[in-house]
């Protein structure tokens, strides 16, 4: 390594670079999720709460 641990700082600055890229990744993919899956019922959600709570 050299004196001035440049490599160091090299690899947290990939480190940093790669975490922010997960980050925004990861937040397109859920927005487009959910900007493309149909929404549920809200007849279906209550009648599937219900049936869930009645099986207990």
């Amino acid at each position: 390594m050299r004196p001035d641990h440049q490599e160091f700082v090299d690899g947290l600055r990939l480190a940093t670079i790669a975490v922010i890229a997960a980050v925004v990744s990861a937040t397109v993919v859920i927005g487009a999720g959910r900007a493309f899956l149909p929404k549920p019922d809200p007849v279906a959600v209550a009648q599937a709460q219900l049936i869930q709570t009645v099986s207990r």
